[in-house]
């Protein structure tokens, strides 16, 4: 690959949607990226059309919610690339949304897999992360973990705002203001995306963006100067959300 830049990036939940628009956009812009997926061979079949369209790309397999395959990440990482530059915390559920009201387990599940595997993971990477001159942390949020929405949107957004994955974003974006402060100093630059109602299989066809729209703005972070990025905040398509 003649562009590479060297940087490598990390994606997980990356198989498909926005995850893999995330790395087909970013691998075009030269960084290598590699794609997490719980199912390797769901991984291998986006590197191939990656690859096909430019891309350096790899993948690996990952439970989000693993111990011991988050081990493995991290020692595939630093066996294969030695560093890491990106981390995009890209994976997450929702499956509150099935019609069916939610119970305890459904909240448990949710909050393992958006909130507590985000920090497990970024942790369990951080010594790779601080080997780069440049390191983000990017955590995929959502405007429904917005205690500010809740509170003055409710009429537009009550339908979405379901008590597991709306919880689980606003956890999110509290581990993303404490890590903006406890990585920063360390040389990681965090901050939150909200991707907007985006056509996956998680936002449905009913949503008005499409994927190349909703991966925008992770994409921007990870590129955007490092004195413009916003450290430690909620952001859409380059303007902040109120938390």
């Amino acid at each position: 690959m003649g562009n590479k830049n060297g940087k490598v990036a990390l994606i997980t939940g990356a198989n498909k949607g926005i995850g893999k628009e995330i790395a087909r956009q970013l691998g075009i812009l030269g960084y290598t990226v590699v794609l997490t997926a719980r199912d390797l061979n769901a991984g291998a079949k986006a590197v191939e059309e990656l690859v096909a369209a430019g891309c350096d790309a790899h993948t690996v397999a990952l439970e989000v919610t693993s111990a011991a395959d988050i081990a493995n990440l991290a020692k595939y990482l630093e066996e294969n690339f030695g560093k890491l530059d990106i981390l995009v915390n890209n994976a997450g559920i929702a499956i509150e949304w099935d019609g069916q009201p939610t119970n305890t387990e459904k909240v448990r599940r949710t909050l393992e897999t958006n909130l507590i595997a985000p920090y497990a993971i970024t942790e369990a990477l951080e010594p790779l992360l601080s080997l780069s001159d440049d390191a983000r942390v990017i955590n995929h949020s959502s405007q429904l973990g917005s205690i500010d929405a809740a509170e003055n949107m409710w009429q537009y957004i009550s339908g979405f705002m379901t008590v597991g994955y709306a919880t689980s974003k606003a956890g999110l974006n509290m581990l993303t203001q404490i890590q903006s402060k406890t990585l920063g100093v360390k040389g990681i630059a965090v901050a939150a995306a909200h991707p907007g109602w985006v056509k996956t299989d998680l936002g449905s066809d009913a949503a008005p963006m499409e994927v190349e729209e909703g991966a925008s703005t992770v994409v921007s972070l990870v590129t955007i100067e490092r004195d413009l990025f916003p450290h430690g905040q909620l952001v859409h398509k380059g303007v902040r959300i109120p938390w």
